[in-house]
């Protein structure tokens, strides 16, 4: 496989026979997996910058730094009437990695009532006792 082009002048005037819009999670395993296939040529449309050596992304312990900051698209949601018609903060990461990289590698488990509904919805065993 070809080393992709990183340059803007490189990737202009690169043929590619698929294009990618967003390098967030998502949209890099599809061209990872199209790129599998050597007939296959695929460039990637991200909004946002690389952050390869961005602390705020690759540390852990640096939780939460890169919200509100150029990584981030900064939404907000619309006003929410059960919070006094405030508008909450919404991250979406603009970052090549997308959303995860604004995720640090962290990750919440859902409380059982979250697990149970799913079941109660006819998903046997996606229970808080089926998965948990």
């Amino acid at each position: 496989m070809a080393s992709p082009p990183t340059d803007i002048d490189h990737f202009l005037s690169a043929e590619f026979t698929h294009l990618v819009i967003g390098g967030g999670t998502a949209g890099l395993v599809v061209a990872t997996r199209l790129a599998e296939r050597e007939d296959i040529v695929v460039g990637i449309l991200e909004a946002g910058l690389p952050a390869y050596d961005e602390p705020g992304i690759n540390v852990p312990g640096r939780f939460c730094e890169t919200l509100g900051t150029e990584y981030d698209w900064q939404f907000a949601t619309v006003p929410q009437p059960g919070f006094n018609g405030r508008a909450l903060p919404w991250p979406r990461g603009k970052v090549l990695g997308g959303s995860a990289a604004l995720n640090i590698m962290t990750w919440n488990r859902a409380c059982k009532e979250d697990y149970d509904a799913w079941e109660e919805l006819g998903n046997e065993g996606w229970g808080w006792e089926g998965m948990l």
